[in-house]
């Protein structure tokens, strides 16, 4: 797996998925994204892979949060999925010596060697083992996920430390987009940017935001000036909305981590929102109050948010993280979930940014200073 082809796979995954971060835009609007199950194989990826294979690849692709298709399209080239007669497919390693099994596992670059990080029993036998297909798929998309989340969800970041080889990079891509359904391969302008639904329905895209010390903040002064945030951000299509450029990625980070979406952020007329350090948020994936709790009222009680304090939603009611001067969400007038909030309460979150303009209401510039807590740059 890792060390593979001396290029490394996990670089070639890297590369997939800058790819598809980067074009996001295209594909990704106000609405929630489709399942996994939802981005069928394509005529290509039926006739081309065994049934059991595509099988455990959208079975592991759902599971482990990644594009199915990348799975499919590594394991295309590494062993035509389990069909290949080379040394270390069924039997012993590679002619590199280092690898085995029908996604080329590096067994030999520890210890503890990359199979015996990732290798997971994806069949529940009891036994993992790297020539099983069961255990070997599944242990790819188990190794994919760590990947992401060990470079903070950044694909950029990760790939800095991969030797990886562009010619494996376009093959996995070109597999890749065979195998991607061929409606959702049309609502794109580029060939690559078609696999970014795959990465939608199966998670890929909020595994773009890795964990955070949210209890640490910075003093930002620069730059003061606003930025607008990308469609995809947005709860309803068409709209344009701005946030101060030094909490935008905070704002980026926490709508990927917690799948949320805005529907306020600066505007004349709104206290607090008036210079760009505030926001109001409601889930992507439906309005239940299951939904609710597992997103917006999760990233409350992250930040120090609690029912008991919720009347007040700040400090020293609330044990507010550092960079965040005030949480409304239930408990707290006109704000919150459905269960607190309906009629001519619409439902949201509103978080507000540390900053001494806390409060503004009129448009405004930046303020001199923000508090925010440190998240890599956003694709």
């Amino acid at each position: 797996m890792a060390g593979l082809r001396a290029a490394g796979i996990g670089g070639a995954l890297f590369v997939v998925i800058i790819a598809l971060a980067a074009l996001v835009p295209v594909l990704v609007g106000a609405g929630s994204c489709p399942s996994a199950t939802q981005v069928a194989p394509t005529d290509a990826a039926e006739r081309g892979i065994p049934a059991r294979y595509l099988t455990l690849y959208r079975q592991a692709g759902e599971h482990y949060r990644v594009p199915w298709q990348v799975l499919a399209g590594i394991g295309t080239i590494e062993s035509d999925h389990g069909r290949s007669a080379a040394p270390g497919v069924r039997s012993g390693v590679n002619a590199h010596g280092c690898c085995a099994g029908p996604m080329q596992f590096n067994l030999r670059d520890g210890p503890p060697s990359t199979w015996q990080r990732y290798g997971v029993d994806g069949d529940g036998d009891g036994i993992t083992d790297v020539y099983e297909p069961a255990d070997a798929i599944a242990s790819a998309a188990n190794y994919l996920g760590a990947l992401l989340r060990n470079a903070g969800g950044y694909a950029s970041r990760a790939i800095l430390g991969y030797n990886h080889s562009q010619a494996y990079v376009e093959d996995v891509l070109t597999r890749a987009r065979a195998y991607t359904d061929a409606h959702d391969a049309a609502r794109v302008e580029t060939g690559a940017a078609s696999l970014v639904m795959a990465a939608c329905a199966s998670g890929g895209l909020e595994g773009l935001a890795g964990p955070v010390d949210l209890r640490a903040a910075r003093r930002l002064t620069a730059a003061r000036t606003y930025r607008e945030l990308p469609p995809w951000t947005l709860a309803s299509a068409g709209s344009s909305v701005t946030v101060d450029a030094r909490i935008y990625d905070n704002v980026i980070w926490i709508l990927r981590r917690y799948r949320l979406r805005v529907t306020a952020a600066r505007e004349a007329g709104h206290r607090t929102h008036g210079d760009g350090t505030a926001v109001d948020l409601i889930p992507a994936d439906g309005v239940t109050q299951p939904v609710w709790d597992a997103s917006a009222g999760r990233l409350a009680r992250d930040l120090g948010w609690a029912p008991a304090c919720g009347h007040s939603g700040s400090r020293p009611g609330c044990p507010l993280v550092p960079a965040i001067q005030f949480v409304g969400y239930d408990g707290y007038p006109s704000h919150g979930s459905p269960r607190t909030c309906s009629g001519r309460c619409p439902a949201h979150l509103h978080l507000s940014w540390a900053s001494p303009c806390y409060g503004t209401s009129s448009l405004s510039p930046p303020c001199e200073a923000v508090l925010a807590f440190p998240t890599p740059p956003p694709l």
